[in-house]
């Protein structure tokens, strides 16, 4: 008996290789470069928008001591091959991202989805392994403070707590003790903070929840995480459908080499909102918008529908067409997504990242 399944890599058309099953090089979109946030990646271009939307090179010092940076996808800590922009211990070193010299717990690095440092799956105990508790010490170690939205590629029975009652009671499960299956059900620590709720990874390293608005440096900030995965086109296998390990794994070996994912271990249904969710979410802009102006800042994983259709995704599902129906509920200053694996400024305030950190505030 094993503690944990490892479901291998997925390698795309040109080679790269990626633990996720999906390209960790650049997607060909369709839309024009954005010249606020172009730049050669290898150079690690850091960018700030002014109030145009446009970005320059202003020093550090020449900054409010307080402030929010904004990046895409890091899918992990660490990069996933030689040329790769992932990671978040390769991304935010402090030779990539030397801001951080004058930097404090009050400034913020926000992660647009797939954080990815809360991956592995126990079988026995609920807990992170040492790769992850080594990961997350590090970034609790930096001197800002890092939140992230939930993108597709998270393991959301241990950020926000296990719903399938039939994966828990399945052979997957069944040397977990019956106190540690309570703790997969509730998942990190969930508290109030800044307006809003989010789960506590580390103190300051903090995953913001669906549909919150949050009072960020005097800005507000909604936030809402998910995606759906597009790496699954050979299917999800639940090992709660096998009545044990050996014919999962015999099912496994006659499917591997597929783009196949595995519920629990590689794949989480609640990658997607539900329609409670997406309620709440929707309410709270409207009673926002009651009394304000705008929202100042959203930051999500996926992209409204039109933004998708736009960059050359025609493909849209109910979570984009959610995110386009709120453009009608609110007026907002600056829109930010990651999962499309690119750097684009979409229309007029709306921006893709994916490797780029640009300052916002």
């Amino acid at each position: 008996m094993v503690n944990s399944l490892c479901m291998g890599t997925g390698r795309c058309a040109d080679g790269a290789e990626s633990r996720w099953g999906i390209c960790s090089g650049p997607l060909f979109l369709f839309a024009e470069k954005a010249e606020a946030i172009a730049s050669d990646r290898r150079k690690g271009f850091r960018g700030e928008l002014n109030q145009d939307g446009k970005s320059n090179g202003n020093s550090r010092k020449q900054r409010q001591i307080m402030a929010i940076f904004v990046t895409g996808d890091t899918h992990g800590s660490h990069q996933l091959g030689l040329h790769s922009v992932d990671g978040f211990m390769h991304r935010l070193r402090t030779e990539a991202f030397p801001e951080q010299k004058e930097m404090s717990k009050e400034d913020f690095v926000v992660i647009c989805g797939d954080f990815g440092g809360v991956w592995s799956t126990n079988r026995k105990k609920v807990q992170e392994n040492a790769e992850e508790r080594h990961a997350l010490d590090w970034l609790e170690h930096k001197p800002f403070t890092t939140l992230f939205v939930p993108g597709n590629h998270e393991n959301y029975d241990r950020l926000t707590g296990c719903r399938d009652e039939r994966l828990l009671n399945s052979w997957l499960y069944e040397s977990m003790p019956p106190e540690e299956k309570e703790k997969l059900r509730q998942g990190y620590p969930r508290k109030e903070w800044h307006g809003g709720h989010v789960r506590v990874i580390r103190p300051s390293v903090l995953m913001l929840e669906r549909g919150e608005i949050f009072e960020i440096d005097g800005k507000s900030c909604f936030a809402f995480g998910g995606a759906r995965s597009h790496d699954i086109m050979d299917g999800i296998l639940n090992p709660a459908d096998y009545p044990d390990e050996q014919s999962f794994r015999k099912v496994y070996a006659q499917r591997r080499g597929g783009m196949i994912r595995v519920s629990g271990v590689s794949w989480w249904a609640q990658e997607m909102p539900t329609e409670e969710e997406m309620e709440y979410g929707r309410q709270n802009i409207r009673a926002f918008m009651e009394t304000h102006d705008r929202i100042d800042l959203i930051f999500t994983h996926d992209a409204p529908s039109s933004h998708r259709i736009y960059l050359g995704y025609p493909d849209t599902d109910e979570l984009n067409r959610y995110l386009e129906s709120l453009r009608d509920e609110m007026e907002y200053g600056k829109w930010f997504y990651g999962h499309l694996h690119d750097n684009r400024m979409v229309f007029e305030n709306n921006i893709l990242l994916y490797e780029q950190i640009i300052r916002v505030n």
